[in-house]
């Protein structure tokens, strides 16, 4: 089981899974889906599963709500890469999470798109804390992510309370071919309540 993964699908996944829920981000405006923003999001669980040809070293861990992360890129990750997420939710007292939202998305035609959007924010505030590439290719070595907090003016406010689980899938290919190469899986875990 190996941990480090999960920064980059918390990269990939969150943004993503947002954008697609919340179209482009934030206005100034009183209809802003960021107004009145949630108050708090508690990260609970990561797991993430990796595949060793392309990362030697895959350590991740929370505490105190903030993100630490040490990879090592064994092989350089170049254009074409994709990302499937799935954003699930349960609800207070609920047993089973529902899928809110899924999405597949090519990460380097994403970041090189010219448009401000909630997925580019959310990139620009984990790079603030990190060594990661905010553009493709992305070369082979060593990469960190310290003290990362999730930024709540990026978290939009429409969000209802409860539990969330974020299943981020990385790979070449097509997504439900066998010819998909994996690259990382992870699951994120977290609570939010306004």
């Amino acid at each position: 089981m190996s941990k480090k993964a999960l920064v980059l699908a918390f990269l990939l996944a969150l943004p993503m899974a947002q954008v697609s829920i919340g179209g482009e981000g934030p206005s100034a405006g009183s209809n802003s889906p960021f107004h009145g923003q949630p108050s708090a999001v508690s990260l609970s669980r990561l797991h993430c599963e990796q595949n060793p040809k392309y990362f030697r070293t895959l350590n991740v861990t929370i505490a105190n709500n903030t993100i630490m992360a040490d990879i090592y890129l064994a092989q350089g990750l170049k254009a074409g890469f994709r990302g499937h997420i799935d954003l699930q939710l349960r609800l207070t007292n609920a047993k089973k999470f529902q899928s809110l939202v899924q999405t597949d998305t090519d990460y380097c035609e994403l970041l090189s798109s010219l448009k401000e959007s909630l997925f580019r924010r959310w990139i620009h505030s984990v790079a603030k804390n990190s060594n990661f590439m905010e553009n493709c290719p992305i070369p082979a070595g060593p990469y960190y992510l310290k003290g990362y907090q999730v930024d709540m003016s990026l978290v939009p406010s429409y969000l209802l309370n409860g539990d969330y689980r974020l299943r981020a899938l990385v790979y070449y290919g097509k997504y439900r071919s066998k010819g998909r190469l994996f690259l990382l899986e992870c699951t994120v875990e977290a609570s939010m309540k306004n």
